[in-house]
């Protein structure tokens, strides 16, 4: 049984698109987000291990909401607990845009680069490792709160394109989120709707990675 883990933020953990700030976070239930949503294109043979936290970071300490939204710190626990695994999706950089941080997409892409550094070399003297797709979440709009996000819309501009080039250069996988979905009212979470196709456009990425490892 192929086993598929999910290493994201808010996106993955299934906030939905909220009116303000204030508004206390809701959580869209497991059926309707996108990882479950892509283990139920894959059929039951598949197991999907939900590994989501708003707010994560790639791997920046965040001032204001805690250093254990950074993941980097988290990354190598959350390996260990769910190994054997055959499929590490990593979609995260999003809070990396964050005012309190203001890292560009070259630097968030830099970010993810170490996290794959950090999976290649845990996994070094395992005979079979996991394969690693990484995905560049929905693209943070204008209609952002600027007193979080300040002008993050523009600083995760060429996120993906950097992206790209990370994944190409470690022998990962890349999907663009941006090329199926985008962000719903609040300018950064991902509402049903588009959980429910990210889910099944990530199912056809995943299946020809398994497919490649002969485990489909």
């Amino acid at each position: 049984m192929p086993t598929i883990v999910c290493f994201g933020d808010s996106n993955t953990w299934g906030c939905p698109p909220f009116a303000n700030i204030a508004q206390t976070p809701d959580r869209i239930v497991p059926a309707r987000r996108w990882a479950n949503v892509l283990g139920r294109e894959l059929g039951p043979d598949s197991w999907i291990v939900e590994e989501g936290l708003s707010g994560r970071t790639t791997v920046f300490d965040d001032p204001i909401e805690g250093v254990h939204k950074n993941g980097s710190r988290t990354l190598i626990p959350i390996l260990e607990s769910h190994a054997p695994m055959d499929v590490l999706i990593v979609m995260l950089g999003t809070n990396d845009f964050k005012d309190q941080l203001s890292i560009t997409a070259y630097n968030s892409a830099r970010g993810t680069l170490t996290l794959i550094q950090m999976i290649k070399g845990h996994f070094a003297m395992v005979e079979h490792p996991p394969e690693v797709l990484v995905v560049t979440p929905p693209a943070i709009t204008e209609d952002a709160e600027p007193a979080m996000w300040g002008v993050g819309h523009q600083r995760c501009r060429d996120h993906a394109h950097y992206l790209e080039q990370v994944a190409h250069r470690t022998g990962c996988f890349h999907f663009d989120a941006n090329k199926v979905v985008r962000a719903g009212i609040d300018g950064i979470h991902m509402d049903e709707a588009a959980h429910d196709v990210l889910g099944k456009a990530l199912a056809v990425e995943v299946r020809a990675i398994l497919a490649m490892r002969n485990l489909r």
